[in-house]
C-alpha cells in the first residue's frame, strides 16, 4: 500500500515540475563568441537591420533600440548611424544589400573602426495577443573578415509572466529592449 501512494506522489511531482518548466521556459536563442577577437574591438558602426517581417517598421525600431542599448555598454565605441547611412549612399549601397569587402575596408579607413555588426529582423509583430520577435545578429571584424560574435534570439511577451500576468511584456518596443539586453549580455 506505501509502495502505491509513493510512487504516485513521485508520479505528481515529476508532472508539477513537468509543467513548471515548459511554462517558465524561454523561446529559441543562440550565441556565439570568438573572445580572443573580439576584445581587439574598440569601435564598431552599426548597420541598419534588415526588415525581413511584415512589419514595415520592424528594421527601424530595432536599429534604434539596438543602437541605444549598445551606446549604454563601456565596451565599444560607436559610430553615429548617420554617418554609416551617409557612407552607404555615398557608396550607392542600398540598405539590406550585403557590402563588400572593399567597401567596408574604406569605411574602416574613414571612421577607424575596427568592425561592423549587421542584424536581420525575421519578425516583430503580434502573436496571438502577446509581442513576438525574432532576430539574429552578427559582427564582423573588418581586418580578418571573420565574425567576432553573432547571436540569434526568438521571443514572446508571455515567455517573461512570472505569476498572474506579472512580468508578461505587452507592447513590441518593450519586447525589443528586453530581447537586446539579453543579446547585450552575450557581448559582455
Amino acid at each position: 500500500m506505501y509502495g502505491i501512494t509513493i510512487s504516485r506522489g513521485i508520479w505528481l511531482i515529476f508532472l508539477g515540475y513537468f509543467f513548471l518548466l515548459n511554462a517558465c521556459s524561454h523561446g529559441h536563442s543562440s550565441f556565439y563568441i570568438d573572445k580572443k577577437n573580439i576584445y581587439q574591438v574598440k569601435k564598431i558602426a552599426v548597420f541598419p537591420f534588415r526588415n525581413l517581417s511584415k512589419n514595415p517598421r520592424a528594421g527601424e525600431i530595432v536599429t534604434r533600440i539596438f543602437l541605444a542599448k549598445l551606446s549604454k555598454n563601456e565596451r565599444f565605441e560607436l559610430e553615429e548611424l548617420g554617418n554609416v547611412i551617409d557612407f552607404l549612399v555615398e557608396q550607392r549601397t542600398r540598405l539590406g544589400v550585403s557590402i563588400n569587402k572593399s567597401r567596408l575596408f574604406l569605411l574602416k579607413r574613414r571612421y577607424k573602426i575596427d568592425a561592423v555588426i549587421f542584424g536581420d529582423v525575421l519578425a516583430l509583430e503580434q502573436k496571438g495577443g502577446a509581442p513576438y520577435i525574432n532576430l539574429s545578429v552578427r559582427m564582423l571584424k573588418i581586418d580578418t573578415d571573420k565574425i567576432v560574435w553573432k547571436a540569434s534570439i526568438e521571443r514572446n511577451g508571455d515567455e517573461y509572466i512570472k505569476i498572474l500576468n506579472i512580468g508578461q511584456l505587452r507592447s513590441l518596443n518593450q519586447l525589443t529592449s528586453v530581447v537586446v539586453e539579453e543579446l547585450m549580455e552575450t557581448i559582455r
